[in-house]
């Protein structure tokens, strides 16, 4: 999932519909990649098709719009969900985008939940900003077909009740002092999913918890994060 979240990123995606297959993703027995983009928002995704595995995966902040996007921190309640529900306005805007009309994201994963009667598992992934739409997906699409949402340095994406909305596994790695996750702050906004913490040294076993505000503290002291973990 990791590497799928990463190869968003990559210039040869950019474009929509179905596109030739990356050799990268060909060894790793896919066998088809549809490609999702939204010029207001400039948001990107796309999916790929293996016998054994799909997997939806978003990119994360690439453009000034993107930024646009993550500055856009107003919450909103999503229709025919829970009254008490709010969500990052821009995240959500981001992802409806992505899911309008005949060629959106949500057709795509209904159309494949019935060619493939429900039996091939479809996962959800991406870094960043696309980790935060990640997490809006696995809300918004769920069902027993969706195996899990993996996420990396996600931002905060909603309140308390939107962990509520996420039925499908979701798990949220988090590296060390990597600021993205550390916002929007937690006035409002909270963390959703399976929390899986990377050190900065490693350890026998994962660390399954959210470092406290004095770790964090520390973590930025130290000045540990590298532009990259900014995208």
């Amino acid at each position: 999932m990791a590497y799928l979240a990463q190869f968003a990123y990559d210039r040869r995606l950019e474009a929509k519909g179905v596109l030739p297959l990356p050799d990268e993703l060909a060894q790793l027995d896919f066998q088809k990649i549809t490609c999702f983009h939204n010029g207001l928002t400039d948001g990107w995704a796309y999916v790929v098709e293996g016998k054994d595995l799909i997997a939806l995966s978003f990119r994360g902040t690439a453009s000034i719009a993107n930024w646009g996007t993550n500055f856009h921190v107003g919450l909103i309640h999503p229709e025919n969900t829970d009254e008490h529900l709010r969500v990052h306005e821009g995240f959500y805007q981001a992802f409806t985008k992505l899911d309008e009309g005949t060629l959106g994201i949500k057709d795509k994963i209904d159309s494949i939940k019935q060619s493939t009667n429900g039996l091939v598992p479809i996962y959800i992934t991406g870094h960043s900003l696309g980790g935060a739409l990640a997490q809006i997906a696995g809300a918004v699409l769920g069902g027993d077909q969706i195996a899990a949402c993996y996420t990396f340095g996600s931002p905060r994406v909603g309140n308390a009740y939107f962990d509520l909305w996420v039925k499908v596994p979701s798990y949220r790695v988090m590296n060390y002092a990597d600021i993205v996750p550390q916002v929007p702050l937690p006035v409002v906004y909270r963390h959703s999913g399976d929390p899986r913490y990377m050190p900065s040294s490693a350890t026998a076993s994962p660390y399954r918890f959210e470092p406290n505000p004095a770790e964090r503290t520390w973590q930025f002291a130290q000045g540990k994060f590298s532009s990259s973990e900014l995208v």
